[in-house]
């Protein structure tokens, strides 16, 4: 019988897992949950010998039930810049890949996390999408998880001072094409028992995808079960331009967007990021003058991101004097833009590097 993964439940389905079989009583269930949390998540124990708030006899019965598998670290990159690329092997033997971004003083790092192997969305400006052209399949839960688990290991961040503060959901693959998934992650990324990170300290992005979960949008749901920072991949505020940097805009287009993110703020009074690679063709007034309407209809904030040139693809980055000129527009309507500088560009980490060719060609 093949043993359930840990990281794979929430604090619930552990919960009921322990009750139905392990056999613990109901009134027991919570603490074991709390206990076998708090020793993983917190403790980070490595064997059920390791767990000692459990007896002899239920050790036993966990370690037949539960395994602690994690994929494996196979390659480590460091940029000159401080920013570390991890590749993965996954028990299927694929590859994705995952990037620690420090903060300027090397002390703090922001963890950017992939949720799939693959993806199908082709935007063009994606080294991703553009060597995937295809979802190979999405990543579990815990599969998901045990990324930030394995680079705490590696910069050994098991103190009460995080020194991985923030994380992202922004590497390879679309999470809101995996939201069950994300959610269980991010679950036990917020649990007091498990992780413990505020919802400000976690962004997931999404280029619009409004399918329907739960009888609702996508969007909304998200607002509902997720209620983190919310990244909209927007990079053109002109239709026709959009479709043809990210052919999703021909399914899920501005306009039917703005109204859920517009509720998607209402539910969790966050702002929603609006990020925009910054490129020679979209750095134009008339985009200024777009953005700026849109940006009027929904609380949020413009990430203007540094451009990373692919090979295959005639995409010129914004000159610094457009860049600035762009940005400056934008505030003087009021709204805040910020600049990101690509880190960890010599070791393809950056926005938009990550592209794994190993796992594309392994089916």
């Amino acid at each position: 019988m093949e043993k359930q993964n840990f990281y794979d439940l929430n604090f619930n389905q552990l919960k009921f897992f322990l009750i139905e079989k392990a056999g613990i009583a109901e009134n027991k269930a919570k603490m074991r949950t709390q206990q076998f949390f708090n020793a993983v998540y917190k403790k980070n124990i490595k064997s059920f010998d390791e767990l000692t708030t459990f007896d002899i006899e239920l050790r036993k019965k966990i370690k037949n039930l539960i395994s602690l598998d994690k994929p494996k670290i196979v390659d480590i990159q460091k940029s000159k810049d401080g920013t570390i690329k991890f590749l993965l092997e996954l028990k299927d033997k694929r590859n994705v890949e995952t990037v620690l971004i420090p903060d300027k003083t090397q002390s703090r790092y922001t963890i950017c996390l992939s949720v799939s192997v693959g993806c199908y969305l082709s935007c063009e400006f994606c080294a991703t999408a553009q060597i995937s052209k295809k979802l190979v399949r999405n990543l579990s839960p815990g599969e998901i998880i045990s990324q930030i688990i394995l680079c705490k290991d590696y910069i050994n961040d098991w103190s009460t001072q995080k020194k991985i503060t923030n994380q992202v959901l922004m590497g390879e693959g679309s999470p809101f094409l995996n939201l069950d998934n994300v959610k269980v992650a991010i679950d036990n990324s917020k649990n007091k028992d498990g992780l413990e990170y505020g919802r400000t300290r976690i962004t997931v992005s999404t280029v619009g995808i409004s399918i329907k979960k739960d009888n609702m949008d996508a969007i909304e749901w998200a607002a509902r079960e997720l209620d983190v920072y919310l990244a909209w991949s927007l990079h053109s505020s002109i239709p026709k331009h959009r479709s043809e940097l990210m052919p999703i805009n021909d399914k899920y287009s501005i306009d039917t967007l703005i109204p859920q993110l517009k509720k998607y703020y209402e539910k969790t009074k966050l702002p929603i990021f609006i990020e925009w690679i910054c490129l020679e063709e979209n750095m134009t007034i008339e985009h200024a003058k777009e953005l700026i309407k849109i940006m009027r209809k929904i609380p949020s904030k413009l990430n203007l991101i540094e451009f990373n040139p692919l090979t295959n693809k005639d995409f010129k980055p914004a000159s610094q004097e457009k860049i600035d000129k762009f940005s400056k527009t934008i505030q003087e309507n009021g709204f805040l833009s910020l600049f990101r500088r690509s880190r960890g560009r010599d070791i393809n980490a950056s926005c938009g590097s990550l592209a794994n060719k190993k796992s594309v060609g392994n089916g």
